[in-house]
């Protein structure tokens, strides 16, 4: 398979090589004056643009230099998901009643949550501000209007189809505990996310934590925080999925009364479990069990003997609707999300081993040549691609039948998204669609320019070490792309 790849890749290299770059062209001269700044000494680089109407090389530095892309990596799994499983594939949660309903009410068995994977529900994108966990009580009203008032067993959140997710490889403590950290599970809701109030005092002093919503029993967090004459978060939460004891380091904006930080749920099955039960009881159904997941019960064989009913289908968003968002606002756990449907639509089980089995064999068939993605949000620096493979991702998809809804989930220039800041009153203002990556020592953009000449561009960029803060390096390129733009 190895050597397959790369005469794969020797034999797409011509596509690359065909014209030859002219060092006097407008778009290369920009390129040049960019990555030979003094300010940007020892960066490491990957830049590649290809006019995608005659397959001319109209940029490149160090093309197939593979490098961390960070969340330019979204592109990857968001096309791969697309062409898999469609623009309209929702990805569901059924609500089962396992056991008999007596004609008292009495439900003799338990009520049991069966995730396939949705990262839609309960999610603030889909939900206006305070509905998010609606549907809980929706749940709870389906219930009583089967008749049930008692039931005799535990609420079981079931996310086994996708076994236990740990994090990719390459994620790191210092994000794990964090929203933008948060794993995909079998389960998901609410984003994933716990939001944390605290009380900063003077300058130095310890925060204290007020309140956790939505409450977790279980969340316990070292405080290690200080207060600081800052005026945004500048703190990190440690932990790792299924830990719930975890730590916040760092600083946050003194003398505040209600101040808060987003962090990653430790265990979002076991906690819509609970949360489940609580709105039953406060809805006025008993519950003599306990909410747990089936995670931690894996023995646990008594429901086989009940009788299986199925309650409802809780339908998630579509994945042309999930990907808007995972695009326009870089959305970690939907992109990873998104990866993990791979692994269940063709092995059954969705599991990052599966799910990557899956995803290499989409980029071999685009001809994309041999590479290392290992999540599908680019969080993790272990992820390796070239500028030049981006760009031969982008310009497979152009045909593609879902090309309007990947096109229309990629932000656009000095508009919407994670790059509304760039070129505003330039050439490339609403003239370039790219994704945006940013981590600690990267910055990346790709995506699709719709030039002066008419022509269609494909481009990536990724720079590495960078010695200077990642707005500034982004603000320095803006150059490059209005070049691209007047092509």
């Amino acid at each position: 398979m190895p050597f397959l790849m790369h005469r794969l890749l020797l034999l797409f290299l011509p596509f690359w090589l065909s014209a030859q770059v002219s060092q006097q062209s407008s778009v290369q001269a920009s390129l040049l004056k960019l990555v030979n700044d003094p300010q940007l000494k020892g960066t490491k680089w990957s830049v590649c643009a290809v006019d995608l109407q005659t397959g001319d090389t109209i940029a490149a530095y160090k093309a197939t230099q593979q490098l961390p892309g960070a969340s330019i990596t979204k592109l990857v799994s968001s096309s791969a998901a697309l062409a898999v499983l469609g623009t309209e594939h929702r990805a569901n949660t059924l609500l089962n009643v396992e056991g008999v309903v007596q004609s008292n009410g009495v439900l003799t068995g338990h009520v049991r949550i069966v995730g396939f994977g949705d990262v839609s529900l309960g999610s603030k994108y889909f939900n206006a501000s305070g509905t998010e966990l609606q549907f809980l009580h929706e749940w709870a009203q389906l219930l009583k209007q089967n008749g049930v008032k008692v039931i005799t067993g535990d609420i079981i959140a079931d996310a086994t189809g996708f076994g236990v997710n740990q994090c990719p490889l390459g994620w790191e403590q210092v994000d794990m505990g964090n929203y933008y950290g948060c794993g995909a599970f079998g389960l998901n809701f609410y984003d994933n996310t716990l939001k944390l109030s605290f009380q900063t005092g003077a300058v130095g002093t310890a925060v204290r934590l007020k309140q956790i919503s939505p409450y977790d029993s279980k969340y316990k967090l070292g405080i290690e925080a200080k207060a600081a004459d800052i005026s945004t978060d500048k703190s990190y939460i440690y932990g790792q999925p299924y830990q719930d004891l975890r730590t916040i380091k760092g600083r946050l904006p003194a003398n505040r009364d209600n101040f808060v930080v987003k962090a990653s749920m430790p265990d979002p099955e076991r906690l819509l479990a609970e949360q489940f039960c609580q709105v039953l009881k406060a809805e006025g159904i008993q519950v003599q069990g306990a909410a747990v997941s089936a995670r931690t019960r894996p023995n646990n064989t008594d429901t086989l003997k009940l009788a299986y009913k199925p309650l409802f289908v809780q339908q998630g968003k579509t994945l042309s609707e999930i990907i808007y968002w995972t695009n326009q606002q870089s959305v970690n756990l939907f992109a990873e999300g998104n990866l993990l449907q791979l692994g269940l639509h063709r092995f059954g089980t969705g599991t990052y081993e599966n799910s990557l089995i899956v995803l290499d064999s989409i980029l071999l068939s685009w001809q994309i040549g041999p590479c290392r993605i290992v999540d599908g949000s680019g969080l993790s620096k272990n992820n390796r691609m070239s500028a030049s493979q981006f760009v031969q991702l982008l310009s497979k998809q152009v045909a593609a039948p879902y090309f309007a809804a990947f096109y229309r989930s990629i932000p656009m220039f000095g508009v919407s998204g994670t790059v509304s800041y760039l070129c505003n009153g330039q050439e490339g203002q609403g003239k370039i669609h790219a994704k945006s990556g940013s981590l600690d020592s990267v910055k990346s953009f790709a995506g699709y320019v719709d030039s002066k000449s008419g022509h269609q561009i494909a481009f990536a960029i990724i720079a590495n070490d960078f010695p200077i803060g990642g707005y500034q390096l982004a603000k320095k390129m803006e150059p490059f792309f209005n070049s691209l733009a007047t092509y």
